[in-house]
């Protein structure tokens, strides 16, 4: 029932088909196919890696909105709510950026990777609605919202404290686990053009990667040994680009939510990201 019809993808797409016609799910697939048929036809080195590092962040930013999404969980049962308003925007915002990251139409650049706010909701909302003009507008609307909701406490910081302006938090966990499904859904139509139009085994642009584990600029740059071993695997083992889903493996999704464990022994009540992996994407 919430299959795609493109071969060998095997997700169930829950959000995407309780949200959107089946019909229109399908005519969107179908526009999709040929810009990344064109994409596969003509991959070298230097393409077949800018797609992989794509949806490499794309899985690093579904991984990253559900620990601030699990976080939010907790901190809301400790009242610890002066980071509601960072944890109810930075996973709409790092879905979104899924979602772009494996969009065919965004071209790559150093841009893509730094892309500022207000143009990755923008494009966010042009994505979704795709599938259905009311719906990108209501969650345009949704992330905007949220992100005068951040800047609020990080600008102004109201004297009284924290203020509800009708943000739902199980609303935004929809909208995430949403977002990341369209984002799984543009890697898989990647993964199936490739497949099916580019036979050749590329090598891996060494510089093109490096981007992925250094951080940070001047005066602050710092080397993520992780993001290396996780890449320097892809470049071994598999040396082309797949869907989100079949980019994370279990040791990457072990690593990921593990860096977040408690660095010493701990009370059974301290914040545990173990417990709600898959509390957007039904990761590995």
């Amino acid at each position: 029932m919430y299959k795609s019809n493109i071969k060998d993808d095997h997700f169930e797409y829950k959000e995407l088909f309780k949200n959107f016609e089946s019909k229109k799910i399908e005519s969107v697939v179908n526009s999709l196919r040929q810009p990344f048929a064109a994409i596969a036809k003509n991959l070298d080195v230097t393409t077949n890696t800018q797609w992989i590092v794509r949806t490499y962040l794309a899985s690093k930013m579904i991984l990253a909105s559900s620990v601030m999404l699990s976080s939010a969980e907790y901190a809301e049962s400790k009242n610890l709510r002066i980071v509601k308003p960072y944890l109810m925007y930075y996973p709409l915002l790092s879905c979104a950026r899924a979602v772009v990251f494996t969009n065919p139409h965004q071209e790559w650049s150093d841009d893509l990777i730094t892309m500022n706010h207000s143009k990755t909701i923008n494009i966010i909302g042009d994505i979704v609605s795709r599938y259905d003009q009311a719906e990108g507008e209501k969650i345009k609307s949704l992330i905007n919202k949220s992100r005068i909701y951040r800047e609020i406490y990080s600008y102004k910081f109201p004297a009284n404290g924290l203020k509800e302006i009708g943000l739902n938090f199980d609303k935004i966990v929809d909208i995430c686990a949403l977002l990341s499904e369209i984002a799984q859904l543009q890697s898989a139509i990647l993964e199936s053009a490739v497949t099916k139009h580019s036979k050749e085994k590329y090598e891996i642009d060494d510089e093109e990667l490096s981007k992925l584990y250094s951080y940070g600029e001047e005066g602050f740059r710092f080397i993520d040994p992780d993001d290396g071993y996780r890449l320097d695997y892809i470049k071994r083992k598999v040396s082309r680009p797949y869907s989100i889903m079949n980019t994370m493996t279990e040791g990457m999704v072990d690593d990921f939510f593990e860096a977040w464990c408690s660095q010493n022994e701990a009370p059974e009540d301290v914040y545990n990201p173990d417990e709600n992996w898959r509390i957007i994407f039904p990761v590995p």
